[in-house]
């Protein structure tokens, strides 16, 4: 899991998801990228968060131009947003601990994840009708040995 918060600014939000990126490529193996703390934002927030669970990197920085100052620094923040839309790989599940529906849904994401009861056995439930059947075939059994 990587966990990161849902209230930022969009150099935070770079570098985080470069740290994402980064730990998917470095450890080659399954991650769920999850945005905490959306039960702390307003509802005007959490309709702008959406932009942020699928992040299109070009548009983020098309929309923000006038917090890079330096061009040096546009043009690197630039070049990281490309490598991130390169890869394309992080995405984010909203986590509100206060929303029942969102915890269910990063569960089931975690279960899916590491296979949780893959190994499991299925077990076919008895029918009812058969083993009334097999009770009164005993009964009547051993009324005819008797």
């Amino acid at each position: 899991l990587y966990l990161t918060a849902s209230f930022f600014i969009l150099l935070q939000f770079i570098s985080g998801i470069l740290a994402a990126l980064s730990a998917m490529i470095s450890l080659e193996i399954p991650q769920i990228n999850i945005m905490t703390k959306m039960d702390l934002l307003s509802k005007k927030a959490k309709k702008e968060i959406e932009k942020y669970l699928d992040p299109d990197m070009y548009s983020m920085i098309e929309d923000s131009t006038n917090i890079l100052k330096s061009k040096m620094f546009k043009k690197l923040t630039k070049s990281i947003c490309g490598l991130i839309d390169d890869y394309g790989m992080v995405r984010f599940l909203p986590f509100d601990r206060s929303d029942e529906e969102s915890i269910n849904i990063v569960l089931q994401h975690i279960d899916f994840t590491i296979q949780y009861g893959e190994d499991l056995e299925f077990k076919e439930p008895k029918e009812c009708e058969e083993d009334k059947s097999a009770l009164v075939d005993e009964y009547f059994q051993d009324h005819v040995d008797e």
